[in-house]
Formats: structure tokens, sequence, C-alpha cells
């Protein structure tokens, strides 16, 4: 796996030299290009930070009953933010829902558990670290991609956090097929996708990820606690015009066994252009033709019963 999946180092990137600076950005180009994945040291979110967001969800996951869980669902709004229950996402290829619930978090309506001390703070916190994070590996990507470092700042908006919450299943499904076909059977924690965003920052301990690559599935695990997993989403790879990947993944969780984690979706504002950017030479605007990133957002929502 470390072969196949490069570990970064942030600091090459923020405090090195010019040399360490390009080899950094050279070797995200080509995580970029290939599996669109790649692990990332000394990121800049505090342990601390994780530690304190950790104890506030699995609060509100193991201890509050459904029903007061269910005060915290929006459906109203799509389940944006708030408390989305179990079985309600839905993998884009998939007839029968995933086997998770999980609780949205975005910078731009305050949502407070109100049973659980500490929970907006801890939440919040998370969410402004990850952010923070999220703008440096913008700024990589544009250098990367042969632009003004300062290309995307500005651009950022709409970014969720998501707690996700997998509980233990006797008999998880292992089977994409069976999850395509539907019918009356348990769902996969989370059946085949790819994310809808443009670069996803994952908090992710238990085994479960694993990524399609050369037709096969490959487990992605960290074992290191000081890492997290960076992935391209489908707005990236729509902007490039397909040469930045984003990764066909799946998380086949472990018998009886609890799974959770915290990604950040990094999206970019819903009137920001995806037409593949024109310096990059001849695009095909056939596969690639949303034009806002609002009218791909839309779009996927759709297909995943959000």
């Amino acid at each position: 796996m470390e072969k196949i999946i490069k570990t970064l180092n942030m600091p090459d990137y923020t405090r090195g030299g010019e040399a360490e600076k390009a080899a950094f950005v050279a070797e995200l180009k080509e995580a970029l290009e290939t599996t669109g994945f790649f692990f990332l040291r000394n990121h800049g979110i505090a342990q601390q930070t994780v530690g304190n967001a950790r104890r506030v969800f699995d609060a509100f996951f193991q201890q509050l009953p459904e029903e007061l869980r269910l005060k915290y669902e929006f459906a109203e709004e799509q389940h944006q933010r708030g408390y989305t229950p179990m079985r309600i996402e839905k993998g884009e290829f998939a007839k029968i829902a995933d086997e998770k619930h999980f609780f949205q978090v975005g910078d731009d309506r305050a949502v407070n558990v109100t049973e659980i001390p500490g929970f907006k703070e801890a939440a919040d916190t998370l969410f402004a670290e990850f952010r923070e994070q999220s703008l440096v590996l913008l700024r990589a990507i544009a250098v990367s991609l042969g632009l003004d470092e300062a290309y995307f700042d500005g651009k950022e908006g709409n970014s969720i956090m998501r707690a996700i919450d997998y509980p233990p299943t006797e008999n998880p499904l292992v089977d994409d097929g069976i999850a395509s076909e539907g019918g009356n059977i348990t769902g996969m924690c989370a059946t085949k996708h790819t994310d809808i965003n443009m670069i996803t920052l994952l908090l992710a301990q238990e085994e479960g990820l694993q990524l399609w690559h050369k037709d096969e599935w490959l487990p992605i695990t960290i074992e290191d606690p000081e890492l997290i997993i960076i992935n391209a989403g489908d707005m990236l790879q729509h902007l490039t015009g397909g040469r930045y990947r984003s990764g066909l993944h799946r998380v086949v969780c472990q018998r009886n066994v609890r799974r959770f984690s915290i990604p950040y979706f990094c999206h970019v504002k819903l009137e920001e252009s995806l037409v593949p950017l024109e310096h990059l030479g001849a695009s095909d605007l056939e596969r690639f033709h949303f034009k806002t990133a609002g009218e791909y957002l839309n779009y996927r929502l759709q297909q995943i019963g959000l």
C-alpha cells in the first residue's frame, strides 16, 4: 500500500525551501493523476481537537436515544446539516441504502446538540482546523495545475464536515453487485462511490475503506494516528477534464465491529465554474459538461437520495 498510496509531509510545502515545496507539489500531482488518494503527515489538525470531537460525537451516536437524535434531523434541508438517520443515503450505483448514520456541520448555520456539553465548540473547532488545512492543499493543487497559488483563494465555500457512525452489523454486506440489484437485504456500510466535492480530508482509524485500483479492491488503513487520508473528488476531476482522478472507493465493515470516521468535504462556492481549465488542453466536454459547482452538486445529491 505504501508504494501505491503516497505519503506527503505538509511542512514540506508550508515551511520548506524551494526544492522541498516543488517536490511536494510534484508528488501531489502524481498522486492525483494516478489513484486520486494520498496520506498526509503533519497536517496541522491537533490530536486534542480530534479527541474532543470524537468524544462528543461518540456521545451523540452511542448515548442519545433515537428520539433525541431525531430532534436534530432537518429533512426539509435535504439532510445537509444536522443528523441523517440510518439507511437514508445510498451510493450512486446502489438501490439499497448504506448501513450508516451521520451528523453534518457547516459554517453557515450553527447546530448545537444541547444534551451533550461542549458539542458545538468541539465540532466547530475541528471544522475550522480542517478548513484551514484544506485551503493550504488547494493552494498546492493550484500550483500543480500551473495556476497562480492564490487561484482558489476566496472560491472555497459550502464545505461540510460529516461525523459517520457505522454500527456493528452481524452480517455485513461485501458484494456491490447485490447492493446494485437491491431487494430485502441489509446494505453495505458504504457502497462504491466517488466523492462529490473538490478534495476530502478524512480522519479514520478502523478498517473498512477500500479503493478500486487496477481491477481490485485495495484496503486503505491508517495505523499511524498522525496521518490523515486525502482524496480528490468529482468537482476537481471535472475542473481538470479528468486529469485528476476521483477514486472509486467503498467502506466494507467488519463483522460486529463499530466503525467511526470524520471526513471533511471541501467544496467551492455554488456559483464557481467547473468548466475544464482551458490551459490544460482539450477536454471531453460531453463528459465534463456541468457549468457550475451548484449545478453538479444538485445532480449528485439527487443520485444519492439527499
